[in-house]
């Protein structure tokens, strides 16, 4: 189906709304996804699906997307970024609260800010809150940082798992207030960069919304946590659940381009036809550890040889053979199902009953990003 007819096939699934430009390609873009891929009965000849694909790395590059809320989300945030670095007034950090699952690729997400924003010198360092045993442990992270400033960078300093001690937001205070901390014998004056706090605690989003609602924190909340999220001022940015369906929005749509996007990671951009079964089988199944689990399973396909530019079924050799082969491979930690590892090899040879192959790269195709 070629981009005209989805655009008239819209057209008439929504014809009070007048859709243009960026958004527009978007909807295409989802549409185009949706119906190759996430259909009720798999496809009896090959399928295109180029566009969509190519439209979801637009905004961010390799950080794909085709979730419009996600987007505009996203373009708020750079925003935000953008008018602090160009505001030469302003001394204190710019700090920013992410809020997402364990291993949705939060880190990954704030190296493709930090690619986006390389007119306003940005630069990340990222640092794992959870492998702090001690305040001096913040030494090498802060040290980046203000490396980076003496050669006029502006550091995006990414604090991953902030919540997983309610120990360390005491720490976190005076950082995020006035860009200074004391460790041990040495003041670290650091002064303007970006601080981006991640969490995925329940406790923080409780606590958000009793301040959004101006209303007195409960008295069981931590007391700390408050005046931390008191210091965000560049606003929040939520990675939603990639299994997240909704009237108006379906992440799993995602899900095929992420799956895409790590394939062309490994194969070295080259692939331009994809199985069909592999995109079915990563759409319908849950994996505990998203993005992280995912790229465990594109890790877990056989090397290619160095010219292939098609990946055929034959060729993936994935452990579902059997319940068995399931049990003693390594995915046995990615992936899972209510019913079930038998659950999942139905789905598996369920998906496998197609071998059309799905058209992700055109050969002529240029990377223009909108």
């Amino acid at each position: 189906m070629t981009i005209n007819m989805l655009t008239e096939e819209l057209a008439k699934i929504t014809p009070r709304k007048k859709l243009k430009g960026v958004e527009e390609r978007y909807m295409v873009a989802r549409e185009q996804i949706a119906k190759a891929i996430l259909c009720e009965s798999p496809p009896s000849e090959d399928v295109d699906i180029s566009f969509g694909y190519r439209q979801s790395r637009s905004l961010l590059g390799d950080y794909v997307t085709l979730d419009w809320q996600h987007r505009q989300d996203i373009l708020r945030i750079v925003g935000q970024i953008k008018s602090y670095a160009e505001d030469d007034t302003r001394r204190r950090p710019l700090n920013i609260i992410m809020r997402a699952e364990p291993g949705s690729g939060k880190s990954h997400m704030v190296n493709c800010l930090a690619r986006k924003l390389e007119e306003n010198h940005a630069a990340a360092i990222n640092f794992n809150m959870a492998s702090l045993q001690s305040i001096d442990d913040l030494s090498q992270p802060l040290d980046a940082v203000r490396n980076l400033k003496v050669v006029d960078r502006l550091p995006l300093l990414f604090l991953d798992e902030f919540d997983s001690n309610p120990t360390n937001f005491a720490t976190l205070l005076p950082l995020m207030w006035d860009g200074e901390l004391q460790i041990s014998h040495r003041n670290l004056m650091l002064g303007k960069l970006v601080i981006i706090l991640a969490g995925s605690g329940k406790n923080i989003e409780q606590a958000m919304k009793s301040a959004k609602a101006m209303q007195a924190a409960p008295e069981a909340q931590e007391t700390k946590l408050v005046d931390l999220l008191s210091r965000i001022n560049g606003g929040e940015l939520e990675i939603p659940a990639l299994d997240a369906v909704t009237e108006d929005r379906n992440r799993r749509i995602d899900k095929v381009c992420l799956t895409i996007a790590l394939l062309q990671s490994r194969f070295a951009d080259r692939l331009e036809k994809i199985p069909w079964a592999l995109l079915r089988f990563v759409v319908m199944s849950k994996f505990r550890y998203g993005v992280q689990s995912i790229a465990h399973l594109v890790d877990l396909v056989p090397s290619l040889d160095k010219n292939a530019r098609t990946m055929h079924l034959a060729e993936l050799n994935l452990p579902l053979l059997s319940v068995s082969t399931l049990r003693d491979s390594s995915l046995a930690y990615h992936v899972f199902s209510e019913d079930g590892p038998a659950a999942i090899i139905e789905l598996w040879n369920e998906c496998c009953k197609s071998d059309s192959a799905v058209r992700i790269k055109e050969r002529s195709e240029e990377e223009d990003y909108i």
